[in-house]
């Protein structure tokens, strides 16, 4: 506990104050940074609604702040599939933000580009003959003939092209709903492109 504040330069002249010995020093809940469950309480309100707290991460020391049933920032939703790495993996990290933040349809905007990133990551070439970028359905097409999804699949990755495309040209905004659709259509995409192959080689690696 020691440890885990020693660092803070807290504000002189508040009212009230409480000891890091104290039970109300411990708050049970999710870091939205390292999901770990144990909170530092470093202050909060007394007075008036809603009730503010700022907290500290007892794991990874990153701050957040409750007011009332809101607490920021949020945590993402979804999960990292093993074996995303390098420009998938911050791509997909951003739209988790996207999605956290409520930026709905940026979120679903950046799903289609992580989807190039992928078809690309499987052997699509990066600019075909007129110099251009692979479209939406040659990366589709692509990722078809490689086997990484099937026709059964088109269903649902055409999902992710549909509501992009009213994204781009229709001025109702992406609702929540439909973002977190695309999103886990998506998720599902990185776990059968990475994923899969992950844990396929880490149970064929030898035990020491």
């Amino acid at each position: 506990m020691a440890d885990a504040i020693s660092d803070l330069t807290i504000i002189s002249g508040a009212p009230g104050n409480f000891s890091k010995s104290d039970n109300r020093a411990f708050v049970l809940g999710e870091c939205p940074n390292c999901a770990g469950t144990q909170l530092i309480l470093l202050g909060y309100k007394t007075i008036s609604s809603p009730i503010t707290r700022w907290l500290r991460c007892a794991n990874c020391e990153h701050g957040l702040v409750q007011n009332g049933s809101k607490t920021s920032p949020s945590t993402l939703p979804l999960r990292v599939p093993k074996g995303v790495s390098g420009g998938e993996l911050e791509l997909w990290n951003e739209i988790r933000e996207c999605l956290g933040g409520g930026t709905t349809t940026a979120a679903v905007m950046l799903c289609r580009k992580l989807l190039l990133h992928i078809a690309v990551s499987q052997g699509l070439h990066e600019k075909g003959e007129n110099g251009r970028s692979p479209n939406f359905l040659q990366a589709v097409n692509h990722l078809e003939s490689e086997g990484v999804i099937t026709k059964k699949m088109r269903v649902w990755v055409d999902r992710i092209k549909d509501v992009g495309n009213e994204a781009n040209h229709v001025i109702a905004s992406v609702s929540k709903a439909q973002a977190m659709d695309v999103a886990e259509f998506t998720e599902q995409l990185l776990r059968l492109t990475y994923e899969m192959d992950y844990l396929i080689e880490k149970r064929a690696e030898p035990e020491e």
